[in-house]
């Protein structure tokens, strides 16, 4: 069974060596403030109608528009995968345009089809990269160009990659998950490239009803209402002004390092964004308020380590993903070793084993 919230929280409360930002998001697992009728209201006043404004859209096959309230702005699909398939899963990877190094680990281990069942031998899920590139950096979006063209696995955008357009981006991805692909996705994921994942696990999730791609759902590490909102701090990355966000508490949300949405879902989450202001905190604002808005019911996932210190390489828990902090080396032996250990629908037969110290050794340096 995997932990719960609280066991989490107890558990990095009594780390010793409990990095900054888990003094951060502590308080997160344990909400301080009530959420109540009051703040309820505060989120509902905070919708407006907006019916003179058109919603997010794709005008073409190479421009698409993403329309808030108080700002929009149109992008281009620079270049896009032209080898489909009909997969029912859609992994959509937010990679930094400078990261071709973590890119490349990832297509050797969670993303490799002969290591991952469900990516490989039976074709339910098809993985991509989502990048952005900088109109006034040629000479790396050269490089990016001829990356994508190589792997042919990777979305291109207009879209200059920071911390503050990662809201732009999401809505992207889940533009693209619902607009650009066969009837055949149901199921459009959002992970960041510093997420260790097992694809297979999920086979079992959808299989015991514990997924439901036919919903409209969002699914991830669930945070109940009362998270309070960063309105003092203006250095914080967190920070939202209250002219964008007034409210004191947030809604309950789906941690943003990863998150699983329906098609269905993903479909009414990028009509509904001309009804709220810009939000840089991309999780919040798409898996609680905008979801929220819509309907859109949030679950909880078993498995999921959403802090660097919420698990170990040595704990038996089941694991489906761990955010973590770890370089490009430990990476890569964390997910072959934990694939033995931690991973139930993972494969267990030796042909694809490449464990060994020496063999991970091997594989990062090529």
């Amino acid at each position: 069974m995997s932990p719960t919230p609280n066991d989490m929280y107890n558990k990095l409360q009594n780390n010793l060596y409990a990095s900054p930002i888990t003094n951060i998001l502590l308080p997160h697992y344990k909400n301080s403030q009530q959420f109540t009728q009051v703040d309820r209201a505060c989120i509902q006043d905070e919708w407006q109608e907006n019916q003179s404004l058109n919603g997010t859209n794709a005008f073409s096959d190479d421009t698409y528009r993403i329309v808030f309230s108080d700002i929009q702005q149109t992008f281009n699909w620079i270049q896009v995968p032209q080898d489909f398939g009909n997969p029912e899963i859609l992994m959509i990877v937010s990679s930094n345009s400078d990261n071709f190094a973590r890119r490349n680990l990832i297509r050797k281990t969670w993303m490799n089809a002969e290591k991952n069942k469900i990516v490989g031998e039976k074709q339910r899920m098809k993985v991509m990269f989502l990048v952005g590139v900088d109109a006034k950096n040629e000479a790396k979006n050269t490089v990016i160009l001829r990356e994508a063209e190589v792997f042919g696995d990777m979305i291109v955008v207009d879209l200059e990659d920071t911390y503050v357009n990662l809201t732009w981006k999401s809505i992207s991805l889940l533009l693209y998950g619902h607009t650009k692909t066969p009837p055949s996705v149901k199921l459009i994921g959002k992970i960041d490239e510093d997420v260790i994942f097992y694809p297979d696990q999920l086979s079992n999730l959808i299989k015991d009803g514990t997924i439901n791609m036919t919903s409209s759902s969002i699914y991830g590490e669930k945070w109940e209402a009362g998270v309070p909102v960063h309105h003092k701090d203006e250095r914080s990355k967190w920070y939202i002004p209250k002219t964008s966000y007034k409210c004191r508490v947030f809604p309950s949300y789906l941690s943003g390092p990863f998150y699983l949405v329906t098609r269905k879902a993903a479909e009414r989450i990028t009509v509904s964004t001309k009804h709220r202001k810009f939000i840089s905190v991309e999780d919040v604002f798409i898996s609680g308020l905008l979801a929220g808005d819509v309907g859109v019911e949030k679950k909880s996932l078993p498995y999921l380590y959403m802090v660097d210190e919420a698990t170990t390489d040595r704990e038996k828990f089941e694991i489906l993903a761990w955010h973590t902090l770890k370089n490009d080396k430990q990476f890569v032996e964390s997910w072959e070793n934990m694939r033995l250990t931690r991973c139930a629908g993972c494969q267990r037969t030796t042909r694809y084993f490449r464990g060994s110290r020496s063999q991970v050794a091997e594989e990062i340096n090529q």
